[in-house]
């Protein structure tokens, strides 16, 4: 009954914090777009997705594998661990940052100081800590320290934009918000292990250790990514509407956290049947996964007519497909990120997400090429459920040789 009691707390405190953040970002589109414009507003959209995609090479597999890592080995090595991981990825930001930045003032036509601007604000939520405290099942820790600053700093960026009109406006505010959750973090996180004479890991052995997982989250990040860019690239006039239709997917990716976060925690814990828990927990990703995809390809449409204030209405030709894919989406969260990793299969994460990029690559830039919108929403679904697949097969075959727990 307490272990019951303690996993419905884990899972309500992680869902505080995704849903203060969800309902921000819900409230916000309506009033950056009144602000900003509807082509401002693609372009933060751009920014965004372009940034994120950098962002895994900052965060390097620590965001994906991090939390389960966490959760399976002692406290006593927890600081150790994320102190490198602080160290290694204090060094990606700046090394992708300069051009992540070129790459953003080529897409947006040449707003250098906007694209420096937009790439450094959104590379740095992958220095913090959100992984470790979930690996801790800490979820307070996650609101007050990250989720809290951060979403000071979108609301004074929002209230900026909107006295100002401005984009830069809102991102210098934003960024205010992601640096001090940055600081916080380390600052929670590393209390009292500072003064402590604690061997440091070399960092080329701890980036070496993470390339498994970078692949996966890099390659996965690669056709997550490509639909924006191929749509900006072919479609421009189309930017807008797929931006829409792709923030809508993200924020039902970011509502599924908890769920996916709670299994991170619970999966790997001591003393549990490994076994029986990957079983649930994949039923469980499938079930959720499929009711909220039926959810996004109904509502999109009505949603996005209402946040946009009818300028930016998806289509159910592209909501129905989006709806598609997040079935895949939620499966490979929990199957990949809490199951897969805890039974050392990090390869066959890293291998789920080629096969998903070298089917879904070709068929979203044809289809770009090609003028189809739809089609390359269809490509997506195609991508995620084949990446989906694959990992159920691979936690199939790898819990097949898990003792299981008589109960």
């Amino acid at each position: 009954m307490s272990g019951g009691r303690t996993a419905a707390s884990r899972l309500s405190g992680f869902t505080i914090s995704v849903g203060v953040v969800t309902l921000l970002g819900v409230v916000s589109m309506p009033l950056l777009i009144a602000a900003l414009g509807t082509s401002t507003w693609g372009t933060l959209a751009l920014i965004q997705t372009v940034a994120q995609f950098g962002g895994i090479l900052v965060a390097f597999g620590w965001g994906a594998t991090g939390a389960a890592t966490v959760a399976g080995i002692e406290s006593v090595g927890r600081q150790r661990f994320y102190r490198t991981s602080l160290r290694a990825r204090a060094l990606l930001y700046l090394l992708v940052l300069p051009p992540v930045a070129v790459l953003l003032a080529v897409l947006t036509r040449g707003e250098i100081a906007i694209a420096i601007l937009g790439a450094a604000v959104y590379l740095l939520p992958n220095l913090g800590a959100t992984w470790y405290f979930t690996g801790e099942g800490r979820p307070l820790r996650l609101l007050l320290c990250d989720t809290l600053p951060t979403v000071v700093g979108a609301v004074a960026g929002i209230v900026g934009a909107l006295i100002t009109g401005e984009l830069w406006v809102y991102l210098v505010g934003q960024g205010i918000g992601y640096a001090a959750a940055v600081v916080i973090d380390a600052a929670v996180v590393l209390r009292g292990a500072l003064t402590d004479r604690v061997s440091v890991i070399p960092l080329r052995a701890a980036i070496s250790d993470q390339v498994h997982a970078v692949s996966a989250t890099l390659v996965s990040g690669l056709y997550v990514t490509l639909p924006m860019i191929a749509v900006q690239a072919f479609i421009p006039g189309l930017q807008p509407m797929y931006a829409m239709a792709d923030r809508l997917f993200k924020y039902a990716s970011i509502a599924f956290l908890p769920i996916q976060q709670f299994f991170q925690s619970w999966v790997p814990d001591a003393g549990g049947d490994l076994r029986r828990r990957a079983r649930v927990a994949t039923r469980a990703a499938v079930s959720i996964g499929a009711i909220a995809g039926v959810l996004i390809g109904a509502l999109s449409p009505w949603a996005s007519d209402l946040l946009s204030l009818g300028e930016n209405v998806v289509p159910w030709g592209v909501s129905v497909p989006l709806g598609v894919a997040f079935v895949g989406i939620a499966t490979a969260a929990v199957v990949g990120y809490a199951c897969l990793v805890v039974v050392g299969r990090v390869r066959a994460l890293a291998a789920s997400t080629l096969v998903g990029a070298l089917v879904g690559a070709p068929l979203i830039l044809l289809f770009a090429i090609l003028g189809s919108v739809p089609a390359v929403a269809w490509s997506v679904a195609v991508s995620e459920l084949c990446v989906a697949g694959y990992q159920v097969w691979a936690l199939r075959r790898a819990l097949s040789t898990v003792p299981e727990v008589a109960g």
